[in-house]
């Protein structure tokens, strides 16, 4: 079939036929690169809905990885980012950290004191949060921490 085409066509035609096979070829390589080496995250509709509903601000209680319980009162306030993940800041921004939620877990990773600190936690069916939070360099058991929104 193609051999009929291109006789019909003539050696115009084959050279026309030639080169929109060539630009096709290259085109397709360049798109195939292109959008091959970009990985796109999507988010579930869940996760989205759960980030809008998280931002707000929140009284925090919690343990220390030694088991003494937090002194005086904490806040914690959470934005949603232009980059889509949360920003998080405890106490008018002596804590920063980012956070994405996965599932029905709020990831977060801060810094605390210098080192790096990782939060998981749960998001609560009354809009509340639990976990746990580990930072590095402390050994033995992990912190706990309870966000209440206000």
């Amino acid at each position: 079939m193609k051999h009929f085409i291109l006789s019909r066509l003539g050696k115009p035609g084959n050279a026309v036929v030639a080169a929109l096979v060539a630009v096709a070829a290259i085109g397709g390589w360049g798109a195939s690169t292109t959008f091959g080496t970009r990985a796109v995250a999507v988010e579930s509709h869940y996760e989205i809905s759960a980030k809008a509903t998280l931002v707000g601000s929140y009284t925090v209680i919690g343990t220390d990885v030694d088991g003494t319980s937090y002194t005086g009162s904490h806040t914690l306030d959470i934005s949603l980012a232009p980059s889509g993940a949360l920003e998080l800041e405890w106490d008018n921004g002596k804590q920063v950290g980012v956070g994405q939620v996965i599932g029905d877990v709020l990831a977060v990773a801060c810094l605390s004191k210098g080192r790096t600190m990782i939060l998981t936690m749960n998001i609560n069916p009354d809009g509340s949060l639990s976990g746990k939070w580990s930072r590095r360099t402390d050994r033995g058991t992990q912190g706990t921490e309870t966000w209440t929104k206000t």
